[in-house]
């Protein structure tokens, strides 16, 4: 009996890691597919064929185009989402906010390009306006927070973090939305030398305020 039910897990298993595969083979090709052609220019066979399955297998996984298009899109986001989630907390502030920096900085650059072109499709598409808008806002929001309560650890109660950690945000913010226009290395990295100087400049700040009042600097 006990090897039945043992059996019948594995075959379970078995079939559910079956399923993820299929489903991330479908959105892998949906999302090159999406890139490379844009939105009207991509049909579920093209997906199918992409993906090496039949086109009643997509549908099956995924209702229509458009919901392959918004799966597709919340798949191009979630390395950066993953990252928010990644627990810096046992790094001094100032070491936290350059990793937080070069985190959004390292996805900026490998998926900057491929983010635009789902941001331009959207924006040509009324019927998925509003999901790619959502989900950047949400994105944003939650970057935001995240260099927010860094900087407050930064600075204490003496400085205004909401301002300051906002204007980091704003300033890489500028540099992926200025680098779908401007593709050069050079401006990228000009941009994200402002935004890290920004940051040495909140930082350097905080620690000279401390040392006027005689307390220790905190470790960097």
């Amino acid at each position: 009996m006990a090897k039945a039910s043992d059996d019948a897990e594995s075959a379970q298993g078995t079939r559910r890691a079956g399923k993820a595969a299929t489903q991330e083979a479908i959105l892998a090709a949906a999302t090159a597919l999406f890139i490379e052609r844009g939105y009207e220019g991509t049909t579920v066979a093209d997906v199918a064929e992409r993906g090496g399955v039949s086109r009643a297998t997509v549908f099956w996984h995924f209702s229509d185009k458009g919901g392959l298009f918004r799966e597709a899109f919340v798949r191009l986001l979630t390395p950066f989402r993953d990252s928010l989630r990644r627990d810096f907390h046992d790094l001094p502030a100032p070491k936290r906010l350059h990793e937080q920096l070069g985190t959004a900085e390292l996805f900026a650059r490998e998926h900057g390009n491929d983010l635009a072109a789902f941001i331009r499709w959207g924006f040509e598409s009324p019927d998925h306006r509003e999901g790619v808008i959502t989900a950047l806002l949400d994105l944003n929001m939650r970057f935001q927070g995240a260099l927010i309560e860094t900087v407050a650890e930064i600075v204490g109660p003496e400085r205004d973090a909401k301002a300051l950690g906002g204007a980091l945000w704003l300033a890489v913010d500028a540099n992926f939305f200025l680098s779908i226009f401007d593709k050069s290395d050079r401006g990228f990295e000009q941009r994200s030398s402002a935004a890290r100087a920004l940051a040495a400049l909140i930082i350097d700040d905080a620690e000279a305020t401390r040392t006027g009042r005689g307390e220790a600097q905190p470790a960097s």
